[in-house]
């Protein structure tokens, strides 16, 4: 635009911002036209001009009645091809647009949903999404944060409808459900009487095994309920201040002196108690008052009684295991002029520590066994632990209540408590009403954390798996294979496969481990696919795919691709052909051979880290454009009118809480940014350990640097200001 056209405008009575957009759109070559209206705020320019860009007629939305926001969502959905029609009505809500728009990206059409407010929509768009039915909910008049809890207990799984009652608010539902998951009676607070917060002091009470009891009273406001949970956790006598009559900072003074073994204050005062001398007698009390010293002079000796000494003990505050025989012995005229212990208190015994009993083996490790030469033998290790249904887990013993003491002048110590455990949970498990024992729900395969998960996931055995008689093989639990898969099945686990035969050109995917005891001869077009690792005797001619490690003995002409390490073991383990990916290590004994068999191998930041960052890089710069539109707007706005017009706008409202959301959106990319970052630096470290032979002509990247091999032995490579060096080893 020259700068008499921007002067023309100007004279129209186009702000600087409107001239601005015109610009933008001259510079594309679009017809500018279509916006060029001064009625029109930048903003309603901007969003027809994005749209004018990307090929779509925004001629019809042209207009000063269609808002921004309204227009963005209307420009969008016409960008992704949908019918807009459905919602293009500039008398609705754009936020009630922004879920139309959602819901038809999804195939689904929210029209029967406008009459309820927007966050509304949104929960029941995504519950929709989920296949999950949220109609009744809805009709019942619960709101969107409630509707958003229960959305993501039914997503979950988790039973939730028992105990739903309208009055809840959604933090109180998700503490239902974080109860139901963790296998909790949460009939002890899904009630009204209690608010969110006091819910989850119980429920975290109740995870903890304490006796909830003392403190679930509806009248305890949440920080009381806390104080009274955390001493119980400490194993404290709670008793000592749980009347309702203490505020939580005085409970929680109370709880922390108790934690500190300090006894209560008796009736005398410390200068009373910590010295008195009648008749020549002398007697001085511990600073902890534990124990109790006496003196008895010379010159009374004959003199003083039984009766005198009692007395001045008593005087001090000493009544509290006096010694018999010390005492005769200074009235015998033993240790006179001495000073000599006479009382000692009674330190509290706590109690027990609770505990779990296992009827299972919790520290079974599926290591496999090695053999002379380095290699694995996948063959004769049990690769899991099968349990039955009915079949017991686990007891829990409780802790001990302990034993109280007192010292010398008769305070109370209390004892603690032992500690409790908290609770098991995990899926497949059921508890007792006593929620000490935990047996097995279904048959299937057992999975410990060693810590506080337990698992029983189904286990779905078959011998041979082929096209003729098993087809392919889809299962939500872990897939065992005893003997052989043949080619052309696609076999799908929702946890692990273990396959003790052969397998052939075929597709495995399972969302944990893979594991094949023989190995992989994929033909060229076998994959497998893992969230978790993958080992086998050998891979050939294989497409291996692992979020987590890769090992195996040997692996021929196959492309393997590893989040984390690789590990080719033995010393006749061999790579050779194929490409070989690891985010952060190979460890392989021989790479290649004399042949000069193409081998690839590349270590560094990984194509899903990559396409991560670049999501991330590319939503950031989009809320950024987003956001300076929005603070132009908020400009204009401030430009011209007082706070105290524009502040009663809805509009100007409606820009000032995106642009709180954007900022909030683009603290969380940030924040998802510097991870993905970190992850990518600490693959700097890369590397490869060749234990063996490393033959010629090996293709070897690391974060994008090159190098080729000469033949050596026994090498580390790594990248080293910006070049891949191989290091001889002298080991």
């Amino acid at each position: 635009m020259t700068v008499k056209e921007k002067e023309t405008f100007l004279l129209q009575g186009f702000t600087e911002a409107q001239i601005e957009e015109i610009d933008l759109g001259m510079n594309a070559g679009i017809p500018v036209e279509i916006y060029a209206n001064k009625s029109l705020m930048s903003q309603q320019m901007y969003q027809i001009r994005l749209g004018l860009m990307h090929n779509v007629d925004m001629s019809l939305y042209a207009r000063p009645e269609y808002e921004w926001f309204q227009l963005e969502e209307i420009r969008l959905g016409l960008e992704a091809g949908l019918d807009v029609s459905l919602y293009d009505d500039n008398k609705m809500d754009s936020k009630k647009m922004h879920q139309m728009r959602r819901g038809l990206e999804h195939g689904i059409d929210m029209s029967d949903y406008l009459k309820y407010e927007p966050f509304v929509m949104r929960a029941v768009r995504r519950a929709l999404i989920n296949h999950v039915d949220l109609t009744t909910y809805v009709e019942q008049g619960y709101e969107a944060d409630q509707l958003e809890a229960i959305r993501e207990a039914l997503e979950e799984n988790v039973d939730i409808p028992q105990y739903l009652n309208i009055e809840f608010y959604g933090p109180a539902i998700r503490e239902i459900t974080e109860g139901i998951k963790e296998n909790l009676d949460v009939e002890e607070y899904a009630k009204t009487c209690y608010c969110w917060a006091q819910m989850r002091e119980i429920r975290l009470g109740l995870l903890s095994q304490v006796d909830v009891s003392y403190y679930k009273s509806p009248l305890y406001d949440r920080y009381q309920m806390a104080e009274i949970r955390l001493g119980l956790e400490s194993g404290l006598e709670v008793d000592e201040y749980t009347s309702l009559m203490y505020p939580a900072r005085e409970m929680q003074k109370i709880r922390e002196e108790l934690e500190l073994g300090t006894a209560l204050s008796a009736s005398m005062s410390d200068e009373e108690r910590e010295e008195a001398n009648r008749d020549g007698v002398l007697v001085k009390i511990s600073p902890d008052k534990m124990t109790a010293f006496i003196k008895v002079d010379r010159d009374v000796f004959g003199v003083v009684t039984r009766k005198d000494i009692l007395r001045t003990l008593r005087l001090a505050g000493v009544t509290q295991n006096i010694d018999p025989r010390m005492l005769d012995n200074l009235l015998q005229g033993k240790h006179l002029g001495e000073l000599v212990q006479i009382a000692a208190g009674k330190p509290p015994i706590d109690g027990e520590d609770g505990y779990y009993e296992y009827f299972f083996d919790t520290k079974k490790v599926r290591v496999p066994k090695m053999n002379p030469d380095g290699s694995v033998d996948y063959q004769n290790v049990d690769w899991y632990e099968e349990v039955k249904k009915g079949q017991r887990l686990a007891y829990y013993h409780a802790s001990g209540k302990g034993e109280p003491g007192h010292n010398v002048v008769g305070d109370r110590i209390p004892s603690r408590r032992g500690k409790e455990m908290k609770a098991l949970r995990g899926k497949g498990i059921l508890i007792s009403a006593d929620k000490k024992t935990y047996t097995a729900d279904i048959d299937g395969k057992i999975d410990f954390d060693g810590k506080q998960i337990l698992n029983i996931s189904p286990v779905l055995t078959l011998k041979d798996v082929n096209p003729a008689t098993t087809g392919n093989v889809k299962f939500e639990g872990n897939v065992i294979i005893e003997g052989n898969v043949s080619n052309g099945v696609t076999i799908t686990a929702g946890g692990d496969v273990v396959i003790s035969g052969f397998v052939e050109n075929s597709n495995i995917m399972a969302m944990g481990d893979v594991v094949f005891k023989q190995g992989v001869n994929g033909g060229g077009r076998g994959s497998v696919n893992a969230g978790g690792s993958v080992e086998g005797k050998f891979f050939e001619s294989v497409n291996v795919k692992a979020g987590k490690n890769i090992q195996a003995n040997y692996c021929l002409n196959s492309n393997i691709y590893s989040e984390g390490t690789i590990n080719i073991v033995g010393t006749r383990g061999l790579l050779l052909g194929g490409t070989a990916f690891s985010a952060t290590e190979i460890n392989v004994s021989n790479v290649g051979n004399n042949l000069g068999v193409r081998t690839y191998i590349k270590l560094g930041v990984s194509d899903a880290m990559r396409d991560e960052q670049k999501r991330i890089e590319s939503s950031l710069v989009d809320l950024n454009n987003k956001l300076a539109v929005l603070l132009k707007g908020q400009s204009d706005f401030q430009a011209k009118y007082p706070a105290e017009i524009r502040n009663a706008m809805e509009m100007y409202i409606k820009i000032e809480n995106a642009i709180y959301t954007v900022n909030k959106d683009k603290e969380e990319l940030n924040e998802e940014k510097a991870k993905i970052l970190e992850q990518i630096a600490s693959t700097g470290d890369a590397l490869i350990n060749v234990t063996g032979t490393l033959f010629d002509n090996i293709i070897i990247e690391i974060d994008g640097k090159r190098t080729i091999s000469t033949l050596s032995s026994n090498v580390t490579i790594k990248k080293v200001d910006e070049r891949v060096c191989i290091y001889k080893n002298n080991n």
